[in-house]
């Protein structure tokens, strides 16, 4: 049954199915007591949580959020899911928490642990593994984005802290490792969060220590320029690159699951649909070239590299620097970063309405402040649309006059 795949519509309104044709190279390897397994991923369809909640409010939707999110995981468990992946910011509380820094470890704690105990009694009624996402706050005031791994039983295995933030993210502590944990039936099992998957050593790293298969909760895709296809060109480069199963959670649509071979074996196409995908951990990693076949390509792959070469990969300042223009300042990343995605949001909307409303001058000028105050964001992206939009109007004007 490896290859077999479904997608489950949030909306319940039917199941598609579709099986992959079996590898051509040669037979899966005898892997002993190794079972198929099922794995998921899906889109929370969550909203965002409100940033201008007290912290009390805020926890209150955390446990709406959670209803919600507690009804996805019994969905998952009751299709027969082995594991099942949530995106990036699992809760919903990003955008709660860039509006109220000073209020973090008021709502962090509580938010997470109340995570982790209900999405983890949720699965464990189906003896299904877990991986989530979230912010989480040290005691010293520091914050971390998380990744958590739960056992069948709703336990913690481990968890992931992001090693690549954005330059937007840089108020967050770096990881410093790449975790794999082992387990009786998924093979080893490594996450990554978002921008991790930029960065091609990242994948590289949990393949090289052992990980059979990778989570990846994220908010965004695998390339910063480019189509959608090039993105999802991306992901499956990933995984073939490394001959690893690559398990995607994206928030907006678009997860999937993807063979070590590269073919994309289910993919959501809406928000709230769960991908699921039967594969053999251990197995469907047959590659090689004209002259040597092997049934687990990693054999070769992973014994004929030369890592003598790859000094400059850990080269912190390496010549390339000397000639690309100097990037945006941390402190200013992060204050756009945050203020986007608050105050942005809002005055983007109010320009819109005036807009709207026919007054093109006004709309003209918060438009104009907009691109100004948040520079190379979507909001700086859209409020050029707006203003080319009105400039070409009035132009038309003119000339009909």
């Amino acid at each position: 049954m490896r290859g077999a795949t479904w997608v489950i519509s949030f909306l319940a309104v039917g199941v598609a199915t579709c099986v992959a044709r079996p590898a051509q190279l040669a037979p899966p390897r005898d892997n002993g007591s190794a079972k198929a397994a099922r794995v998921c991923a899906t889109d929370s369809a969550l909203s965002s949580i409100d940033w201008h909640l007290k912290p009390s409010e805020a926890l209150a939707a955390v446990d709406r959020s959670l209803n919600q999110l507690e009804q996805l995981v019994h969905r998952a468990g009751a299709s027969g899911c082995d594991a099942l992946a949530l995106p990036e910011d699992t809760l919903g509380l990003l955008n709660w928490e860039m509006g109220n820094k000073a209020l973090m470890n008021e709502v962090l704690p509580p938010a997470v642990a109340r995570m982790l105990e209900r999405l983890g009694r949720a699965a464990a009624a189906h003896r299904m593994y877990l991986i989530c996402s979230s912010d989480v706050s040290e005691r010293d005031g520091s914050y971390r984005n998380t990744a958590f791994f739960l056992d069948r039983d709703g336990k913690e295995i481990g968890r992931y802290h992001k090693v690549h933030p954005t330059v937007s993210e840089s108020d967050r502590v770096r990881g410093a490792t790449f975790p794999v944990f082992e387990t009786s039936d998924l093979g080893g099992v490594g996450m990554l969060i978002c921008y991790d998957m930029v960065m091609p050593e990242a994948a590289r790293s949990l393949a090289l220590a052992g990980a059979d298969i990778i989570f990846l909760p994220t908010m965004g895709g695998a390339v910063t320029a480019g189509d959608e296809e090039m993105n999802r060109a991306a992901f499956r480069t990933r995984a073939v690159d490394n001959f690893v199963y690559l398990v995607i959670a994206q928030r907006g649509g678009g997860s999937m699951i993807i063979s070590p071979q590269g073919k994309v074996l289910a993919e959501g196409r809406r928000a709230g649909d769960i991908a699921i995908a039967e594969i053999d951990p251990l197995g469907g990693r047959e590659g090689g070239d004209a002259h040597n076949v092997q049934r687990d390509m990693r054999a070769r792959l992973f014994r004929e590299r030369n890592p003598e070469a790859y000094g400059i990969l850990t080269d912190p300042n390496p010549p390339v620097l000397s000639k690309i223009p100097a990037t945006i300042t941390v402190e200013e990343a992060v204050r756009i970063f945050a203020g986007t995605l608050t105050t942005g949001e809002e005055r983007f909307a109010k320009a819109e309405s005036l807009l709207r409303a026919g007054k093109s001058e006004a709309a003209a000028r918060a438009f104009e402040e907009l691109r100004a105050e948040f520079p190379g964001t979507w909001i700086d992206r859209s409020a050029g649309e707006r203003l080319a939009r009105i400039r070409a109007d009035a132009k038309s004007q003119n000339r009909s006059r």
